[in-house]
């Protein structure tokens, strides 16, 4: 099963070859900029979440090739646990 929260299929515009970080940095910007509820909010809580499971160098390096590939992360989380409230164990880009 895959959470995934995406409001467009397309690169962030007007930036060119942004690092990792400045793609972390700016999810997280526009996330506050629109506030609780909304998807680029939902989206930033994803990323730190990601950033937690997997640390710094892989998500930053994750959020690269998304923005070259025009994908975006995704958390993944066990089958088995389904019944529960599992917590994610596996970052992904979709």
């Amino acid at each position: 099963m895959h959470l995934l929260f995406r409001k467009r299929n397309t690169p962030i515009q007007n930036c060119i070859a942004m690092k990792g970080k400045q793609l972390f940095d700016h999810y997280q910007s526009v996330a506050q900029i629109n506030g609780f509820g909304s998807e680029e909010f939902q989206y930033g809580n994803l990323l730190y979440q990601a950033l937690k499971i997997e640390g710094e160098e892989k998500i930053f390096q994750l959020l690269e090739q998304a923005e070259k590939t025009g994908k975006r992360i995704a958390l993944e989380y066990p089958e088995e646990s389904l019944q529960s409230y599992p917590e994610p164990d596996k970052v992904i880009l979709v």
